[in-house]
């Protein structure tokens, strides 16, 4: 009896019933599930179909690559050549012992100077990662910016700042930037004074047109620095080949005088220090040494005792002059070793050269265009079809 019950709940049709015919869920297509067939949604996209929509509107997506090709194009015609150049330089070791010290350690007993202060000689080195950073400071850019170039293309020699105010005419492409149309409707300020050198420990007054400048020079010129082997590389790019190659030697030059200020500050202050005191000492020396031949011209017998005692007292003040002034010219001696030690050397291990090729590909433009206008045709094309059945849908 079970089975029979159980034989009528999965066929009702055998007790009398009509079969019922096999209602399909909307949105479904193709056999029922129970025939061992996957349902087929309409939300899954269908490539026969996704490919018709795209032929039949092949003359749409023609015409908006066609577009964005012609735009390319007119962008690679239109833009300004660039070239840049690039050296290698590998600084000093910081643990190095260079040939001062080792000189000042074998004969500075015999000198009288000692070679204890030249083994402090890297003390205040600065690491090779904040190079970067001293090349995009304010006083950097401002002398690079005024350094004389030249610019062979252009047939004249001029600053990176009179180059980009006066001499370069801006691009069409730059005059649809939307701060230069703003621009055009303002009244014209005031150029200040052009500030070619400038001290570190000052306040600095730029006009906003040198400011434009270092902007754009911070964008030209940049420094590298390999973390592993320290090897530091600068780039330099320009609209003109041989000015690319002066700017990038010259940024190397600066950067190794702020290098070889500001790891001999201290060393440079105390030779100077000590040079004036040399000074001083050899004034006092001369003096005391007139003094007592003088005394001794005008007694050349020494008959009585208080003359003898004025040349003792004559004598004691030349013998003093001449230990200070003798020990002062040790200490000036030790002193230019130690500024010669402090000094920093840069090798070059790739020298700047005049590229020959500009960095500007028109191929390359007309392939990005290309590709960038066929993904904006075929999603016109999507969105359009969406919109349309979209459309039939809510009219049903």
């Amino acid at each position: 009896m079970s089975k029979k019950s159980e034989h009528n709940d999965h066929h009702p049709h055998e007790e009398g019933q009509q079969p019922q015919p096999h209602q399909q869920p909307r949105g479904y297509y193709g056999a029922p599930p129970e025939y061992g067939y996957r349902p087929v949604e309409e939300d899954e996209i269908d490539l026969v179909e996704l490919f018709q929509t795209f032929w039949s509107e092949r003359i749409l997506i023609a015409k908006i690559v066609g577009a964005f090709l012609v735009l390319g194009l007119l962008v690679a015609l239109l833009s300004p050549k660039e070239y840049s150049t690039s050296a290698t330089l590998m600084p000093e070791a910081q643990s190095s012992q260079g040939a001062a010290s080792s000189l000042l350690n074998q004969y500075g007993g015999l000198l009288g100077i000692g070679g204890g202060a030249a083994s402090a000689g890297q003390e205040g080195t600065i690491p090779p990662q904040l190079y970067p950073n001293v090349v995009e400071s304010l006083p950097f850019q401002v002398e690079l910016m005024n350094t004389p170039v030249r610019f062979a293309s252009y047939d004249t020699t001029a600053t990176p700042h009179l180059f980009f105010s006066e001499v370069r005419s801006p691009s069409i492409l730059s005059y649809l930037n939307p701060l230069k149309i703003l621009g055009l409707f303002r009244g014209e300020e005031e150029e200040g004074p052009v500030i070619t050198k400038v001290d570190r420990d000052s306040v600095l007054h730029l006009s906003k047109e040198q400011m434009e400048t270092v902007k754009k020079m911070r964008q030209r010129l940049s420094v590298g620095v390999d973390q592993e082997t320290g090897v530091i590389s600068v780039s330099s790019e320009f609209p003109d080949p041989q000015a690319a190659a002066e700017v990038g030697q010259a940024g190397i030059k600066l950067l190794k005088e702020y290098m070889r200020e500001y790891r001999t500050q201290k060393a440079t202050k105390d030779l100077e220090f000590v040079e004036e005191q040399v000074e001083k000492a050899r004034e006092r020396f001369e003096e005391a040494q007139d003094k007592l031949a003088q005394f001794r011209d005008n007694n050349l017998s020494l008959a009585t005792a208080k003359a003898q005692t004025r040349e003792q007292e004559l004598q004691s003040q030349y013998d003093l002059a001449f230990n200070l002034y003798n020990s002062l010219n040790q200490q000036l001696q030790q002193a230019r070793l130690q500024l010669q030690e402090q000094t920093p050397v840069f090798s070059v291990l790739q020298p700047v050269s005049v590229p020959l090729n500009d960095n500007t590909s028109g191929f390359l433009i007309l392939m990005v265009s290309g590709i960038l206008g066929g993904i904006i045709a075929l999603g016109w094309v999507l969105v359009q079809s969406w919109w349309q059945n979209a459309q039939i849908d809510w009219q049903d």
